[in-house]
């Protein structure tokens, strides 16, 4: 996906016939919330991802990586090195999830 998020919302509204009522009742926000989502004058809160999956038959794993990979571009496109950057942020994720498997192991004795 190469639009905003909001942009993708919108284009599966539009594809699949719903107003921005019911695609808002559906998705359990108002009306008003929903129409500044698709016009990214708002932010799409990570709870509705499941909710979106699921009324347009959509993978959750793959849409919670649109999410996620919108939200890192929103913090690094102004850069000139995206590239190194994303690079980075994979070796620190990495590192996180080692040290917090690591530390979900350790027993502590009383």
């Amino acid at each position: 996906m190469k639009e905003t998020f909001g942009e993708y919302i919108h284009k599966l509204r539009i594809e699949n016939n719903l107003t921005l009522t019911k695609l808002a009742a559906a998705l359990d926000i108002d009306q008003s919330t929903l129409s500044k989502i698709e016009n990214q004058k708002r932010s799409v809160s990570e709870d509705i991802i499941p909710k979106l999956a699921d009324v347009f038959n959509l993978d959750v794993i793959q849409l919670e990586k649109e999410f996620l990979s919108e939200k890192i571009a929103e913090l690094i496109y102004q850069k000139d090195n995206t590239a190194d950057l994303l690079s980075l942020a994979k070796e620190k994720a990495d590192y996180y999830r080692i040290t917090k498997a690591t530390q979900g192991l350790l027993q502590f004795n009383k």
